[in-house]
């Protein structure tokens, strides 16, 4: 049996990622896909993060002024707001993943569609 769909496989890659033929199936663009929305995610707290620090940092240094406690107040709340919608969208995105039977989430297996045999093929001559 071949799989057509996701034979995305590479002799020259390491075997992590999807090296050998079309037996493996998808492995190397599953993997892909997962490390690029483990990245963004990544990417998304460490920035809100920062964000959460930049406004402390205007808060203590404000001086008491009213508009910049009011901006370093209103850049805490954002921060905070941005690290609540990263946890939420990856707890949504790992229930949905579990919910449709990808239980191994950062490395999305693709599956393949198997090639069905004609009768006549499957006749011995």
């Amino acid at each position: 049996m071949t799989r057509l769909l996701a034979a995305i496989t590479n002799p020259v890659l390491p075997p992590s990622i999807g090296q050998g033929g079309a037996e493996q199936g998808g492995t190397a663009l599953g993997m892909l896909l997962g490390n690029l929305i483990s990245f963004l995610f990544i990417i998304a707290f460490l920035t809100a993060f920062i964000y959460l620090i930049t406004g402390g940092f205007h808060w203590i240094t404000s001086a008491g002024d009213k508009a910049n406690l009011e901006h370093a107040r209103n850049k805490i709340i954002h921060a905070i707001v941005g690290l609540i919608v990263v946890f939420v969208s990856w707890a949504v995105m790992t229930m949905v993943a579990q919910f449709v039977g990808l239980k191994d989430f950062p490395t999305l297996p693709i599956p393949g569609i198997q090639q069905v045999q004609s009768p006549a093929q499957n006749q011995n001559y």
